[in-house]
């Protein structure tokens, strides 16, 4: 499963109102965006090939007429010519089974149209006899990240960490972004999931984060910092727990291996790209006690020499 898939499917679910009040508005407006019903597991046949939805779901129209519509949601990496085509498979599908009213949705995190366009698959495809197919394209690196995160919806805060980001260096756009999300008024699991989109799209350079470790030496930054550790200290306990439990089930070298794999993302984290002798350093440990220990370690530590891994 591409990152981009595990990423944004728990993201767009959980922030699925402030998703169409980026992408529709008005249509937002409108719907009882309160109580949504996620259609899981749904599959259908494209190019001859099964595929799962990235997101389905049924909202209500705001009244007592107990109209609604399903909203359907695919994430890609880039534009493609086809994809307007295999939305429009997808939506002949999805009424088939469901006979609901559709509305398309893509989100394409580093090319196409800059913001939030309708497309239209042309006529020329179609047939002159057949209904044009309409959707709505939300490209996200053509947009100005100042602009997203000067908006409400705090998705759009997470989002901004794909976008155009100015005068911003790229550390200064990612403390811009975890700060609007630390002093947000959200529980732990949405505001982790939104610093998980930041962390991943906003990877830094070992000189772009030695800048960003003294940005957030400001004091201002300080619900950032604590933001921050917070979050480490979540991966560091799902790393050690994977690893416990792949050395109970599948032996102790798995273990050691998944372990071993949760420290060097934390390293890169706090120092940036590894040297080759550091890697074997931690490649060498046969300890998971260490392992863990040194994982611990690594959320305080002001260089790897004090890890003894330089």
């Amino acid at each position: 499963m591409p990152r981009h898939d595990s990423i944004f499917k728990a993201l767009l679910r959980s922030f699925f109102a402030d998703l169409l009040w980026l992408v529709v508005p008005d249509l937002a407006g409108r719907l009882d965006l309160g109580r949504p019903e996620f259609l899981d597991k749904e599959f259908f046949t494209v190019g001859g090939r099964r595929r799962e939805l990235d997101l389905l779901a049924r909202v209500f129209v705001l009244g007592e007429s107990r109209d609604s519509l399903l909203v359907h949601v695919e994430v890609e990496a880039r534009a493609t010519s086809g994809m307007g085509r295999r939305l429009w498979r997808y939506r002949n599908q999805i009424l088939a089974a469901h006979e609901i009213q559709v509305l398309s949705v893509v989100l394409y995190l580093h090319r196409g149209g800059a913001g939030v366009q309708e497309s239209t698959l042309a006529e020329e495809i179609l047939g002159p006899t057949l209904e044009s197919f309409r959707y709505i394209a939300f490209g996200l690196a053509g947009c100005d990240a100042a602009e997203y995160l000067a908006r409400p919806e705090p998705l759009a805060w997470g989002l901004a960490a794909l976008m155009h980001r100015g005068d911003l260096t790229r550390p200064a756009l990612k403390l811009a972004c975890l700060r609007r999300i630390a002093a947000a008024d959200l529980d732990d699991a949405r505001r982790i999931l939104l610093v998980d989109c930041v962390e991943a799209y906003l990877e830094l350079n070992s000189n772009e984060a030695a800048e960003y470790a003294r940005l957030c030496k400001v004091r201002e930054n300080r619900e950032v910092r604590k933001m921050a550790t917070t979050w480490s200290e979540r991966i560091e306990a799902q790393g050690r727990e994977k690893g416990l439990q792949a050395g109970r089930r599948e032996g102790l070298q798995e273990g050691l291996q998944v372990v071993r794999k949760i420290l060097l993302g934390l390293l890169e984290q706090r120092f940036g790209p590894l040297s080759e002798a550091t890697r074997e350093r931690v490649e060498s440990i046969s300890s998971l006690d260490r392992l863990a220990r040194l994982s611990e370690k690594a959320l305080t530590a002001r260089s790897l020499a004090a890890l003894r891994l330089h």
